[in-house]
């Protein structure tokens, strides 16, 4: 009973001042969320939804404990809640309302950006159509490709900035709101949100982290005139080509490769060739056969479109491998999980579910936290993080974690652990 007479102008006291409802005018309160951006308004609507459904449950209990508190006291704390209740219930309501304002709009947004990347797409095909049927040149198709290539980027941009707006909304709607993640401190970084030029000093060995795509997951994102390593068949010294594009799920064109006068023996159909290129931070590797050798009206090399491609992302600062009991927390529920490798940027952790706990599996660019404790240390150390690659079998999965919120007494014991673990 004590925690009906506890006064409620403390409702929304957070470690946050800027978060908490204060009572202000209907018509200011309207501008100012409707100014907001789509966190704020986020974090708004889940702060005002805790606070309402709060004072609701303390007016229950006030209502269940009538009879033994004096009707003056009931009498205060009544027209208090109640109060209370029917000064934010209508502001919760015009929150909802914008929400659902701002999800129709991305919504439409969204169908916009996939409509128009879809045609951006259909006309990459034809170029490649015309190429193919020695319409234009090599040149010509790459020259071409070029000029979609900024279009491309900024609609499939668009579509993913209106993807990640809807989910942050309708996840506010079901009262779950997660912080945006903190930006890098500078615009050369890498994978672990880290200074390339930092790391690379304290870590002169790189590592590569890697995953493997099979059949329609298979997505050859390399840009035209990106340069390939290929070893042929039956041939033993190093070849070089260029990579021209592709028709997904159909096949892959690249240049002919040099030294062209030695490998062209080789180049006939059904040979096999393994393909090796680094673009945009990452290493592609696949392997495909041989469908046809061009030379006219192009010189070219048809391949077929692979049906495993393995990604090596480039990881500035080598984990060291181990075995931790962890705690991830999702959605509010605790699983215990493994910690395999870690260092101060990130983890790989191990769980398996059971198949009602399939709800409570976490997806990829999905927010956790990871709670443990380190031999030898009685601290109970909780990291966030964010998951950036998952190795599923059956309910056995494996999370790829970047470190996005670690405080520094977290890291030291981190780096403590780890140096017990290389001495």
């Amino acid at each position: 009973m004590k925690s009906l007479f506890k006064p409620i102008s403390n409702m929304f006291s957070k470690k946050d001042d800027e978060s908490s409802v204060q009572e202000e005018d209907a018509s200011k309160q309207q501008n100012a969320f409707v100014k907001m951006d789509d966190n704020g308004l986020a974090k708004r609507y889940c702060d005002t939804f805790s606070a309402i459904q709060a004072v609701q449950t303390k007016l229950d209990k006030l209502l269940e404990t009538k009879d033994h508190i004096a009707q003056d006291r009931f009498d205060s704390l009544h027209e208090q809640y109640t109060a209370f209740l029917d000064k934010h219930r209508p502001g919760l309501i015009k929150l909802s309302d914008e929400i659902d304002r701002r999800i129709d709009s991305y919504i439409e947004d969204k169908k916009y950006a996939a409509e128009k990347f879809t045609e951006i797409k259909k006309s990459i095909q034809q170029e490649a159509k015309l190429l193919e049927d020695g319409v234009l040149s090599k040149e010509e198709y790459i020259e071409k490709i070029q000029s979609f290539k900024p279009e491309e980027n900024e609609y499939k941009q668009k579509y993913k900035v209106s993807q990640e707006q809807i989910a942050i909304l309708k996840d506010a709607k079901n009262n779950k709101y997660t912080p945006p993640e903190p930006a890098p401190e500078t615009e050369d970084s890498d994978d672990n949100g880290q200074n390339s030029s930092e790391n690379s000093e304290q870590n002169p060995v790189q590592q590569k982290s890697h995953e493997v795509y099979t059949g329609k997951d298979v997505n050859i994102k390399i840009e035209s005139g990106t340069n390939l390593s290929l070893k042929i068949d039956g041939i033993a010294l190093p070849v070089t080509a260029n990579f021209v594009g592709t028709h997904r799920y159909e096949y892959v064109l690249i240049d002919h490769p040099a030294p062209y006068t030695t490998v062209k023996p080789k180049l006939f159909q059904g040979n096999k060739i393994l393909i090796e290129c680094l673009f945009d931070g990452q290493i592609f590797i696949f392997s495909s056969s041989i469908i046809e050798l061009l030379t006219k009206p192009i010189r070219a090399v048809v391949l077929e479109y692979p049906k495993e491609l393995t990604v090596k992302t480039l990881r500035s600062s080598s984990r060291v491998t181990c075995r931790i009991p962890s705690t991830i927390i999702f959605k509010g529920s605790g699983k215990e999980s493994i910690i395999n490798d870690i260092n101060a940027n990130g983890c790989r952790l191990e769980a398996t579910y059971q198949p009602t706990e399939k709800n409570y599996i976490a997806k990829i660019n999905d927010t956790i936290k990871v709670q443990c404790t380190f031999p030898g240390d009685v601290e109970i150390y909780t990291i966030s993080g964010v998951i950036k690659n998952i190795k599923k079998k059956q309910l056995t999965l494996s999370y790829g974690i970047m470190f996005t919120e670690i405080s520094d007494s977290t890291k030291k014991a981190i780096t403590k652990h780890l140096s017990t673990l290389k001495s």
